[in-house]
């Protein structure tokens, strides 16, 4: 029975939320056309243009869409995707894709909040403008069993970590600077957590820095500086 029970928690997919506000032109250079507007996700910076979040994964051929829904959501909502992914000697992965308005960046934000302190899912995701650069964190209490983090967004470490140790949630990835929080460094994310799980922090910041030097074509001190040290 211990074995049965063992071979079924392994066998339990890893839940990973991803919040993504859609780039908004009126917040930040997004670039021309479709890039920065924040009500239509297909052609989107951060969702849907050549590596926003969603695209990459779609075109990357490691995922399966279980479901992806346009219409009907709430007015907040422009897009829901849950994706699964699977490799012969891996945890097997499902991410639940959540593009937000970027009109509704704050609730955005309010909702990644609750998602930790509440452990929507194993590992929590925000994908997207640094919005505690503009706006103070709501306050917040510390959480019974918060889920752990990651924060893909301009100096994440500075602005958002503080309030992620407030609810003593484990953050698992931040950033140092200014960057690009695009789709190939959520794919490196998920392949890290099906190898090694949610928590192993010194692998993950590896295959974040690898990512971003090949796509960004940087060197990969360069791109180091980028990724906090949180081992």
């Amino acid at each position: 029975m211990l074995a049965l029970t063992a071979l079924l928690v392994a066998a339990a997919p890893i839940e990973v939320l991803v919040i993504v506000p859609l780039c908004d032109g009126a917040q930040l250079a997004c670039g021309a056309g479709g890039l920065g507007d924040p009500h239509l996700p297909a052609h989107n910076l951060y969702w849907g243009a050549k590596y926003g979040a969603a695209r990459f994964l779609e075109d990357s051929g490691e995922y399966s869409t279980e479901r992806a829904t346009a219409a009907p959501l709430p007015d907040v909502l422009a897009q829901r995707r849950l994706v699964r992914r699977t490799g012969k000697s891996e945890r097997p992965v499902r991410v639940l894709l959540l593009a937000y308005d970027g009109a509704h960046i704050d609730r955005a934000m309010r909702d990644f909040f609750d998602a930790v302190a509440l452990r929507r899912a194993d590992l929590v995701v925000w994908m997207g403008h640094d919005r505690l650069m503009d706006v103070a964190a709501p306050a917040l209490a510390r959480a019974t069993a918060p889920a752990s983090t990651a924060v893909l967004a301009c100096s994440s470490e500075s602005y958002f970590k503080p309030a992620l140790d407030a609810l003593g949630a484990r953050s698992v990835a931040l950033t140092r600077t200014f960057m690009a929080p695009e789709g190939y460094l959520l794919d490196a994310l998920l392949d890290n957590v099906a190898r090694h799980g949610v928590d192993e922090r010194v692998a993950l910041r590896r295959a974040l820095i690898d990512a971003y030097a090949r796509y960004q074509r940087i060197t990969p001190a360069a791109a180091a500086s980028v990724f906090s040290r949180l081992e």
